[in-house]
Parts: structure tokens; sequence; C-alpha cells
């Protein structure tokens, strides 16, 4: 075998190579944007589950609950880029719900903010307090008089 043929030989495996490892990169890049999209859907659809009860409580038809054919087409054609399209789609997603969410928000609903737990806490303890004060006293008179 020819030394040029050889180094042709070693030209093209390294080429071979170079172009088996770009296309793992691009493959394993792909299947963490399809990773990252599945994740995205599955907290999207358990955001909509409670929101879509919400907006029923409010009196929003069942017919307004499910997207109309051109709302699935835009949404077609948002998806078609790939994964990283789905995933910036799903974000957007994730936006308009957080949007709903602040808009169909009864007032008074939500976590409690932490002054209020913190008060609470304070006036069942005091509670708690008087209740025992109360019951060992009640057993202080019942000995006293008997």
């Amino acid at each position: 075998m020819s030394g040029d043929a050889w180094q042709d030989y070693l030209a093209a495996t390294q080429r071979l190579d170079t172009v088996r490892r770009s296309a793992a990169t691009a493959a394993a890049e792909q299947e963490r944007g399809v990773h990252s999209a599945r994740e995205e859907l599955a907290g999207i659809r358990a955001r909509l589950v409670p929101q879509q009860s919400r907006l029923r409580a409010l009196g929003v038809s069942e017919a307004e609950l499910v997207p109309s054919e051109p709302e699935v087409a835009a949404a077609g054609q948002a998806m078609a880029g790939g994964p990283q399209a789905v995933l910036a789609a799903l974000r957007d997603a994730r936006a308009t719900a957080d949007a709903a969410d602040a808009a169909t928000r009864l007032p008074g609903a939500g976590p409690l903010p932490w002054t209020r737990v913190l008060l609470y806490g304070a006036l069942v303890m005091a509670l708690l307090g008087l209740l025992t004060v109360f019951c060992l006293g009640g057993l202080y008179l019942v000995r006293w008089r008997g």
C-alpha cells in the first residue's frame, strides 16, 4: 500500500469521524429538546385541568374551552420547526396560562400571605393556652370543693 493511499484513507476516516460526531451531537441536542418539550407539555396539561374547572365555575361554556380549527392550525404551524420550535410554543402557552390564571383569580383565593399564617398560628396557640388554663382551673376547683 502506498503512502498516499494510506494518507487518503486516514483523511477520509477523520472526515467520517467528524461527520459521525456532529450527527451524534445533533441527535443528542434534539433528544434534549424533545425531553424538555415533553416535560413542559406535562406541566401545562396539569395547569389546564384546574383552570378549566375554574372557568366552568365562572360560567364559560365547554365549547369555548376547546380550541377552534384555526387555533389548532396556527399551533401546528408554530411547531413545524422541530423540537426547539415546539418548546418555544409550549413556553408561550405557559405564559398564556399564567395570564389566564391572573385574569380568572377569584378574590381571596390563593395562598395566604406569611403574615396572615403567622398571625393565625399565634392566635391558635393563644387559644390553646387559654383552653389549657381553663381545664387546669376546672380541675383545681373540682378538687378544692370536693
